[in-house]
């Protein structure tokens, strides 16, 4: 037997699929086995082969020993030694050790009846009957079949607890077999949430286990490509500060107003993108709760609000002071970049900005603008990298997609949760919540 062979057998040793065939095989062995121990359970003591003995044979002893004329004690003495059940019809006698032995006459309606014979046999109702003839009347006798053995009531207990048994055991071995399912479900996601350092630990030589591999190998190659791709982008926001730096230096050399406003607006636009990206990649690879120390919020957001425009923020709060465990400059940016989303999609309408708290002291930051709103669709996809409601890029509108993600990155820092709000046409309300524990 070559190599391939062996291996071949190997892999069908541990198939899903041959798993599943010896445990349907196991099944029908237990389900014929449960069902020759509830025969034996639940019957009394066997029928005796009494059917096995010549016709005439059986006529005899039976005459016999009941007597001429048919002596009634005696019938019932027979019947017990040799389990039959008897019924004796004759002009003067009737009787029967059981109703539902059939009578002569019902029997006469059967085509195995015989007028011919002294003692012949004829089915009823699927059970044999011997009937002996007698000079005034007959005796009709059969032997006890196995289903008169039966205890019903035993019968349906062992049924329902034979059936329990298997069903619990052909669940179990089913939940094991395809057990790592769930296992693998959890893992890929854990991927698409974008945890690419737990591996999907599932040790079966299986079909399923194969999968886990496959699904490992793919979550190290993709998580290499992302990290070259964020190494690269960092490396490159590095090196574009210092011509940013040396360009935003010439530009106050400019004469001409309107060029150097403009380019100085670009500028700026640049360094907010590539501080986005270096904050977003910090935040994928420093150490939680980096830099974390108790300060005042409020303020923080007061600050925030008092840099811009009047009129373009409407500020309020009945909070004096609200002290936060965070990292203040990751929370500035935060915050500054909802308020400045919520500007830029106003429509040049005041944007109102709240704080408030509940009755447990949690702590609630309001930006809410008036502005063109939120499709439902889009709702959902806000929060991701790179993703813009304004799909055609206008150039009054700017960013680049990060602002919104970085913001909901760093309040899952701070254990806190951001929600968005939107009716198309109206306007939109963001709103963060920093739950008392912090």
């Amino acid at each position: 037997m070559d190599i391939f062979s062996l291996r071949s057998m190997k892999n069908l040793r541990f198939s899903i699929f041959l798993k599943l065939a010896l445990l349907i095989i196991v099944f029908i062995v237990l389900v014929n086995f449960s069902l020759g121990f509830l025969i034996r359970f639940s019957s009394g003591k066997p029928p005796r082969e009494f059917f096995g003995k010549p016709p005439h044979f059986i006529h005899e002893y039976v005459v016999r020993e009941i007597g001429m004329p048919p002596d009634i004690d005696k019938a019932k003495s027979v019947s017990s030694e040799l389990d039959l059940i008897m019924r004796i019809e004759t002009q003067n006698k009737k009787w029967a050790n059981e109703e539902f032995v059939p009578t002569i006459s019902e029997l006469k309606n059967e085509r195995e009846f015989r007028y011919d014979r002294p003692d012949f046999s004829v089915h009823y109702k699927g059970r044999p009957y011997f009937v002996s003839v007698l000079k005034d009347g007959y005796i009709i006798f059969s032997p006890n079949v196995p289903r008169d053995y039966v205890n019903t009531e035993k019968a349906i207990i062992s049924i329902i607890i034979i059936v329990t048994i298997l069903a619990l055991l052909f669940y179990f071995s089913l939940r094991w077999i395809f057990g790592p399912i769930k296992e693998l479900s959890e893992g890929v996601k854990r991927i698409g949430k974008g945890d690419f350092d737990n591996d999907i630990d599932v040790k079966r030589n299986d079909e399923l286990g194969e999968l886990a591999r496959s699904i490992n190998s793919m979550k190290s190659e993709i998580s290499g490509m992302i990290k070259s791709k964020e190494s690269l982008l960092v490396d490159v926001s590095h090196e574009l500060r210092s011509p940013l730096t040396r360009l935003k230096l010439a530009t106050e050399f400019l004469s001409d107003k309107n060029i150097r406003e403009k380019m100085q607006d670009d500028i700026k636009e640049m360094e907010i993108m590539i501080t986005e990206l270096l904050e977003t990649y910090r935040l994928n690879h420093e150490k939680r709760n980096a830099g974390f120390t108790k300060r005042d919020i409020v303020k923080l957001v007061r600050q925030i609000t008092s840099r811009l425009e009047n009129g373009i923020v409407n500020f309020e709060t009945e909070i004096s002071e609200k002290l936060v465990n965070m990292n203040e400059v990751r929370m500035e940016i935060a915050v500054r970049n909802i308020i400045d989303n919520a500007v830029k999609y106003s429509d040049g309408k005041p944007v109102d900005v709240k704080i408030f708290e509940d009755n447990i002291g949690t702590l609630y930051i309001s930006i809410s603008d008036k502005g063109r709103g939120i499709e439902k669709e889009e709702l959902e996809n806000i929060f991701e990298p790179f993703y813009r409601i304004d799909k055609s890029r206008d150039k009054k509108i700017k960013g680049y997609g990060l602002g919104l993600s970085l913001v909901k990155r760093i309040l899952n820092e701070h254990d806190s949760e951001i929600t968005v709000k939107s009716i198309p046409g109206k306007g939109s309300e963001f709103i963060m919540k920093f739950p008392n524990n912090n």
